[in-house]
């Protein structure tokens, strides 16, 4: 008997000692970037952009590539962590660019962008895409670097991921600012460092630069997070506003808009599941505007595999202009949620 109980307390300290071990490496390596940092620009174009044309954008969360129609996933009570094998990465990746390449827009911002991640079999996504844009500037703001990530199980392990920015006009600068805040220890070790990643984009016999501001909010915090991101990214755009810059934000906002009617999808079953919080119109100073559109859902919930008409679904994604921008057109590319669990967001502007 007491043999029994020294293997049984062997053991129980072994996987104490492990666990512990896990929890030093992860905060050892945790990824701590600076508030501001300056990014790479890979500069491929010499184009200036004129005030006069008329011009474009897109926004997408392209959820790694890992998300189509067939996929569900553990945090919305989903089973799985990542797809069945690597094909299924590629053939999702293949068609996120061949949809990218058919609009062949002025501008893209793309979040959850896998460099080198487990969850995605280790499929170098940012190269593959930034390859089929040649003539682009862009750069890329990491905002989840983690050694290994021990859940669900199988675990995620290793993820390598972020924002990626392209512009077919040149690119005098990129930063990544850091939001404030961030998850309590432990917890902070295995989640992603929320930021926004700036493109300052000259403008042509104008004094002021077209700030194209790539953004992916907080998911599953209790709102305080996303609440501190609003107020801390509303102060800076305001500042560059007031400087004679052009504003164009876009991205995953993770929040829904007062202006949407959610009524029309048939979700939203009294909070079973995730329910985004809503950003009231009250948020904007005046002459502000979002960009959104509910044609079609930009989001849908990955509980299960998609079903038209049964999954839940809603609007998250889309932009945010200053005054000196006109929105000429926004719309949600209805691409049923085959290769993304989002939806992309269109958007044609001008500069005022």
């Amino acid at each position: 008997m007491i043999k029994i109980l020294k293997i049984i307390g062997i053991f129980i300290a072994t996987i104490v000692a492990l666990v512990i071990l896990l929890f030093a490496f992860l905060t050892i390596t945790d990824y701590s970037p600076k508030e501001i940092e300056t990014l790479d620009v890979n500069n491929n174009t010499n184009l200036e952009l004129d005030s006069s044309k008329d011009l474009s954008v897109i926004t997408w969360n392209i959820g790694y590539a890992a998300l189509g129609e067939k996929e569900t996933f553990f945090l919305d009570d989903g089973e799985k962590s990542k797809p069945d094998n690597k094909n299924d990465v590629e053939k999702y990746l293949d068609g996120i660019i061949d949809s990218l390449k058919k609009y062949n827009k002025d501008f893209l911002i793309l979040q959850e962008v896998d460099v080198d991640s487990n969850r995605s079999y280790g499929v170098k996504e940012l190269k593959k895409i930034v390859n089929e844009y040649p003539n682009f500037d862009y750069s890329f703001a990491l905002n989840y670097d983690v050694k290994f990530i021990p859940v669900p199980f199988p675990p995620l392990g290793k993820v390598e991921a972020g924002q990626l920015s392209l512009s077919k006009y040149k690119v005098s600068e990129a930063k990544r600012y850091a939001f404030p805040g961030n998850y309590s220890w432990p917890k902070k070790t295995i989640m992603l460092d929320r930021c926004f990643n700036i493109s300052r984009i000259p403008v042509k016999d104008k004094k002021g630069d077209l700030l194209l501001i790539n953004v992916h909010f907080s998911a599953y915090d209790d709102g305080s997070l996303r609440k501190n991101q609003l107020k801390y990214i509303k102060e800076f755009i305001i500042k560059e506003y007031e400087k004679g810059n052009y504003i164009v934000l876009g991205g995953d906002w993770n929040q829904t808009f007062d202006t949407i009617n959610i009524k029309k999808y048939p979700l939203y079953k009294n909070g079973e599941f995730y329910t985004p919080y809503v950003i009231s119109s009250d948020w904007l100073e005046d002459g502000w505007r979002f960009a959104i559109n509910d044609n079609v859902p930009t989001y849908r919930l990955l509980n299960k595999p998609y079903e038209k008409g049964v999954t839940q679904v809603g609007v998250i994604d889309g932009f945010l202009v200053s005054p000196n921008v006109t929105i000429n057109e926004v719309k949600v590319l209805d691409l049923e949620f085959k290769n993304s669990d989002h939806n992309p967001v269109l958007m044609k502007f001008l500069l005022n």
